[in-house]
């Protein structure tokens, strides 16, 4: 279940994630300089009767099923940092392979919008409520280590 609720989370933020805004900021009251993806938790959402042949990177994997549709990702406007540490100065946000996202838990999770909205994606057209916001995501980069 967990393989098949991360397989439509990925499916859902590649299809957002085709834009971001880009530059380098500091720690504390500093802005985040690129957009970040918020993830709501959907009440209600299709289950899939798709099974996938999903090829990336990291090879293929055949028998892929869908499950409920869980989340919904929308692209932030804008992000402040509260509290931490300097934001990464390694980070290149305009580097060639900034083609992934990473998502971090929101904890506890936050209240959503109590909105009803239609969602259309390859798969379906659906009207769901969103509940609350689970997951936070941010565009990466990657290097795979021999």
């Amino acid at each position: 279940m967990k393989a098949r609720w991360i397989a439509a989370l990925l499916m859902t933020l590649a299809l957002v994630a085709s834009s971001f805004a880009v530059a380098y900021a500091g720690g504390m009251g500093a802005p985040v300089p690129i957009s970040l993806f918020d993830c709501y938790v959907i009440h209600n959402g299709a289950d899939s009767p798709y099974v996938l042949e999903v090829t990336d990177q990291f090879g293929t994997r055949q028998h892929v099923n869908l499950g409920n549709a869980r989340l919904l990702c929308a692209p932030t406007t804008g992000a402040v940092v509260e509290r931490g540490p300097a934001l990464n100065g390694n980070f290149d946000p305009n580097a060639e392979n900034v083609d992934h996202l990473k998502c971090y838990d929101v904890v506890p999770s936050v209240a959503g919008p109590t909105a009803v909205v239609t969602i259309n994606d390859p798969f379906v057209a659906e009207t769901v409520s969103l509940l609350r916001l689970s997951v936070l995501c941010a565009p990466a980069t990657k290097e795979v280590i021999p």
